[in-house]
């Protein structure tokens, strides 16, 4: 199985909420620490993070989160509206249990993104997916 600490990191960017990786394969790894809220300032501290690392490459991007992240209304709602500004070509999102897979397919079917998205269970559940869709080989 692989695993996020499998993987070079090339660039990386840290902050008090979060730890963005580059990966030598070019995926962005965003780890939400624990108990994190994430709110719109912080959202767009973390876009223009996402910006930064890829230097506005479109890329792919893992998203994953300590124990007690959670989102304001506020963010979910500004989602969407952000999404045009970032370098986000394809999105997934680790859900490692049955309640976090729940609440992100609510999120996904109630504020469709634009970008591709999937829900996965883990890290090599996400590289699948990417080659699923043919986004790396």
């Amino acid at each position: 199985m692989v695993k996020a600490s499998d993987f070079k990191i090339i660039k990386q960017i840290k902050h008090p909420e979060a730890t963005l990786s580059l990966w030598e394969n070019g995926i962005v790894h965003v780890y939400y620490h624990d108990n994190t809220v994430l709110d719109v300032e912080l959202q767009l501290k973390m876009a223009d993070s996402f910006n930064e690392i890829t230097n506005k490459k479109h890329s792919l991007f893992i998203f994953d989160a300590g124990d007690g992240v959670t989102i304001t209304k506020e963010a979910r709602d500004n989602a969407l509206k952000l999404e045009d500004s970032t370098p986000i070509l394809a999105s997934a999102v680790i859900a490692p249990n049955l309640a976090y897979r729940i609440i992100a397919n609510f999120f996904l079917k109630v504020q469709k993104p634009k970008g591709q998205y999937q829900v996965v269970a883990d890290v090599n559940a996400a590289i699948e997916w990417f080659k699923k869709i043919n986004l790396i080989s």
